[in-house]
This record gives C-alpha cells, sequence and structure tokens, in this order.
C-alpha cells in the first residue's frame, strides 16, 4: 500500500511562500536518508535548511521512516 509509505514534509518561512507549506510523498519501505529525501525533491536544490524529523533537529545522514514528518525550516532572518 503506497499510503503506508508516505511522509509528511512541511516547509516553513520563504520555502513555504515558494513551494507551498505542505506535501506528502512516497519514500521507500525501508525509509531514507535527508540528503536522500532531499534529492527527491528537486525544488529544494541549493536552498539553506535545516530538517527536522518529528520536530527535532536532524543531520542530514538521519533516517526518515514512512510515517514521520519532516520540517524544512531556513535560517532566520530579521531584529
Amino acid at each position: 500500500m503506497a499510503e503506508n509509505r508516505r511522509v509528511r514534509i512541511l516547509f516553513f518561512g520563504s520555502l513555504g511562500e515558494r513551494l507551498g507549506r505542505e506535501r506528502e510523498i512516497e519514500i521507500p519501505d525501508g525509509g531514507c536518508t535527508i540528503a536522500e529525501l532531499r534529492a527527491r525533491l528537486p525544488e529544494l536544490a541549493g536552498a539553506i535548511a535545516r530538517a527536522c524529523i518529528d520536530r527535532e533537529v536532524a543531520a542530514e545522514d538521519a533516517r526518515v521512516l514512512p510515517g514521520q514528518e519532516v520540517a524544512f525550516v531556513p535560517p532566520l532572518s530579521g531584529g
């Protein structure tokens, strides 16, 4: 079932404005790393954004499993 292999992706800040706030994509049964997930999202090419898995900051080699939530958060700016 493809539904069981989906991951929810959230985009914040300028990424959300450019790409939309949320989407779901299918990933392999065994999951993938954040780096592999970025590669599945060509619209993130060149974007500087920290990744979080289930609201915890994650490294590029962290494993994302089906059913998890991934957020991409660009650096904050302002005063």
